[in-house]
């Protein structure tokens, strides 16, 4: 591929100690039924083989690219990425997940049809380590936007009722190009969120194709598992959109409510919940015992929301 060629599509593939699984991320963009795409391997400062496996897929086919950098985390990697592509249309992936052969064909010929800015998503499957899809994973919601509503239908919704992995959608580049949207680089998760939240505050032309085009690989010790820090992250996100809203009524309010349902639904099942019945239960059965009953219920309503703190 020429300097001067842009490509359909330009895939972003953050890495980051993923060199067992990268070639078969690489596979799945190699097998697209439209070969007119760029591929570009962002290595962020892995201590594996990452650099030497992403070499050697680039060695191996000129659509490649490779970049190695300093580790900064999957925003920075991402974003360098988006620095350096030159595709009509943009595709993350991250080196440990796949995607259908027909996904650029299908989906792009969808954003073809728009006059505008536009961007289109697709349902996905779970799988595990070595590949296997996961059936009935308790993670799943159903990537299904309001068509009338998306931007609040995300900002409500997300995790609860809906969930888009990255690798799902296909986004116009003039997104990132000609409106400079961006990854931040500042939130410690749910960068994602953020971004479909400031892309969608656009009022984009919205494409849904039902069909699983991408796998996500599941993994116990993943991100997405880790359920106090993602629950501070996604409030840290929550509260950023929210201040990004506070001259728009409707969606302050949304956000406002969000971040209710955020602590309520990680503390139903996060680690820090269990843990804190466990060291709480003999002072809670004691104040029963001997205090007033508007005494406990201030002691209790302070300790629910100290307990609720991000």
């Amino acid at each position: 591929m020429s300097a001067s060629h842009a490509p359909t599509v330009s895939v972003i593939i953050p890495c980051y100690n993923q060199a067992g699984y990268l070639p078969e991320a690489v596979a799945s963009i190699q097998a697209q039924t439209i070969p007119d795409w760029e591929c570009i391997i962002i290595n962020d400062g892995s201590t594996d083989n990452t650099a030497e496996v992403a070499s050697a897929l680039s060695a191996l086919d000129a659509r490649i690219r490779c970049l190695n950098q300093p580790n900064g985390g999957l925003s920075r990697a991402r974003n360098r990425g988006l620095d350096e592509a030159r595709g009509q249309y943009i595709q993350f992936l991250d080196a440990d997940d796949f995607i259908a052969p027909d996904k650029f064909e299908l989906q792009s010929g969808m954003l073809s049809s728009a006059k505008g800015l536009a961007l289109a998503y697709c349902d996905y499957d779970y799988c595990s380590s070595d590949g296997r899809v996961l059936h009935n994973d308790p993670v799943y919601r159903p990537p299904v936007l309001d068509a009338d509503r998306p931007l609040q239908d995300l900002a409500l919704g997300w995790e609860t009722k809906v969930c888009i992995p990255p690798h799902a959608f296909l986004f116009d580049t003039r997104f990132f190009t000609e409106l400079r949207i961006r990854f931040d680089e500042e939130l410690s998760n749910h960068e994602d969120w953020d971004c479909w939240m400031q892309i969608l505050a656009l009022s984009p032309a919205v494409f849904r194709l039902d069909r699983k085009l991408a796998m996500y690989r599941s993994s116990e010790n993943s991100m997405s598992r880790a359920h106090v820090s993602m629950r501070l992250g996604f409030l840290q996100a929550i509260g950023k959109q929210r201040e990004l809203f506070r001259d728009d009524p409707e969606m302050y309010a949304l956000l406002t409510k969000k971040i209710a349902i955020t602590k309520r639904a990680y503390r139903d099942y996060a680690p820090l919940r269990r843990a804190w019945l466990r060291i709480t239960r003999g002072p809670r059965l004691y104040l029963r015992r001997v205090l007033s009953a508007e005494t406990k219920r201030r002691i209790e309503a302070l300790l629910h929301r100290a307990q609720d703190r991000p």
